[in-house]
């Protein structure tokens, strides 16, 4: 077991890694996995987009629990005329405001706080998604998020001033983020050099994500950003494991989703129009069915839902550019062919009426790599993509490196983010409360693996979802259509 093996956590997120993206382009990252324990049976949590996947790193719970159900998801009690935007911190707080709280479980920062432990989370991503790895830090003595979108991007503009004070102005521009990976590195190492050295830290590299999304998987300047994001690692594993608590000091490895390369452009507004749905992305006051883009989406009747949502699951599965479809349990006895949500662990109150995934494969893209599939928006074709069970989106980088512990191990338990929480705990001697997720095991007691996999069929439609376990819960693999 890994109970109370550190003082310890520092916690690196690099934002849509795959784990076969690592060998030959990131060499100290590469090296790390071989120091500690690479977790190869690691994968994300449904949809695979990073919001969802933050949620789950910062709560131990699936999204059945916590309650973000999607990068973008319509909530008219929050806002009317568009979908909640997850990446923005102005929706964040309109979502607070209605909800109470967005997170509605105990989170990993309030645990540690309730146990007189700090958290800090440095973050050079979406301000939504610093906002989601600590949601309740104003109330968690201590704890502080620096957003590198400035000081109206957090709940802590303190952190915020305090790093532009020591290390000037925070950094601008498009793609690839080689200047926020490195201001967020100088962050985290004045961070870990102090005498306040927070309990764990959370450092969320943007990278390689943002340069995938724009100029793909295999091209130029994603094998630049992959260096850049590899340096700053670098920098932040020799700081953590340097000073009066460095040898005391567990480092951990993530990526929250993989991406897949896009091929074609599915046009599912216009086309779901054009067959008579009355359908939108920015619905009106009387619009029927609100929906969400990507690799996955949701299609979220508005009105006379047990009318509609048939319909539309039968329209899904009659396109051969859908993979995937998915339903709120209640609805399953009316729409036959369909998956229901809670198998993906997605049933939760404000989850959609349909959730559909595009079809994708395991083929090559146009620079060789494994992983291409269609999309309903996001990127342009050819960018990277994510939000579906595609086995190269769902696998995630889950690398582990404690003091004094295993080395050289490739451990295929199936494990996934919500058991990142958990494990921290555990790291630092603490109980993991209701948590959903599980400490990783280090000890190899585990019984063996299950395999399950599950098919549903309507006429022409079939699909398929294979699922991984051994005593915990069930960790979703991939899917699509059969």
């Amino acid at each position: 077991m890994t109970t109370g093996t550190a003082d310890r956590v520092v916690v690196v997120v690099f934002d849509g890694l795959r784990p076969d993206m690592i060998a030959g382009r990131m060499p100290v990252l590469e090296a790390f996995g071989q120091s500690g324990v690479v977790f190869t049976g690691a994968r994300s949590v449904f949809p695979s987009v990073t919001r969802v996947a933050t949620s789950s790193i910062g709560s131990g719970h699936w999204p059945r629990m916590h309650g973000i159900v999607g990068n973008s998801m319509h909530q008219p009690q929050v806002i009317q005329g568009r979908a909640l935007d997850t990446s923005g911190f102005e929706h964040l707080t309109l979502a607070r405001e209605a909800w109470g709280r967005v997170v509605a479980p105990q989170t990993l920062g309030e645990a540690l706080a309730a146990a007189g432990r700090k958290m800090a989370v440095v973050h050079s991503g979406s301000s939504g998604s610093a906002y989601l790895c600590n949601p309740e830090v104003t109330a968690n003595k201590g704890h502080w998020t620096f957003s590198i979108h400035g000081t109206g991007h957090t709940q802590t503009p303190d952190a915020v001033d305090k790093a532009q004070n020591l290390h000037g102005p925070l950094p601008k521009g498009g793609t690839p983020k080689h200047d926020q990976l490195a201001y967020a590195a100088e962050v985290a190492l004045t961070s870990l050099n102090t005498a306040d050295s927070p309990d764990v830290l959370v450092v969320w590299l943007c990278e390689p994500d943002s340069t995938w999304h724009s100029h793909g998987l295999g091209s130029d300047e994603a094998n630049a950003v992959l260096a850049s994001a590899d340096a700053a690692f670098s920098r932040i594993l020799d700081a953590a494991t340097q000073g009066p608590r460095g040898t005391a000091t567990a480092v951990m490895a993530v990526s929250d989703h993989g991406q897949i390369t896009t091929t074609g452009l599915f046009e599912i507004e216009a086309l779901l129009r054009e067959d008579g749905f009355d359908a939108r992305v920015r619905p009106e006051t009387d619009t029927a069915v609100a929906l969400t883009l990507g690799n996955s989406g949701e299609l979220r009747c508005l009105r006379e839902e047990a009318t509609i949502a048939p319909e539309l699951a039968k329209w899904l599965m009659q396109r051969p550019e859908i993979g995937m479809v998915f339903a709120r349990d209640n609805l399953l006895p009316i729409v036959a062919g369909a998956f229901p949500l809670s198998l993906v662990n997605l049933d939760h109150a404000r989850a959609p009426s349909l959730f559909y995934v595009m079809s994708s494969d395991t083929g090559p893209d146009r620079f060789g790599l494994p992983g291409r599939g269609l999309m309903t928006g996001g990127v342009a074709v050819g960018g990277g993509m994510h939000g579906g069970l595609n086995r190269h989106e769902m696998a995630t980088v889950l690398n582990l490196r404690l003091p004094g512990g295993p080395a050289g191990v490739r451990d295929d338990q199936p494990c996934a983010l919500p058991d990142i929480a958990p494990t921290i705990l555990d790291l630092l001697g603490l109980p993991k409360g209701a948590m959903s997720g599980h400490p990783l095991t280090l000890d190899g007691s585990l019984s063996a693996i299950e395999v399950d996999r599950q098919t549903a069929v309507s006429g022409d439609f079939a699909q398929v979802l294979e699922r991984r376990r051994t005593a915990g819960a069930w960790v979703l693999d991939h899917g699509g259509r059969a």
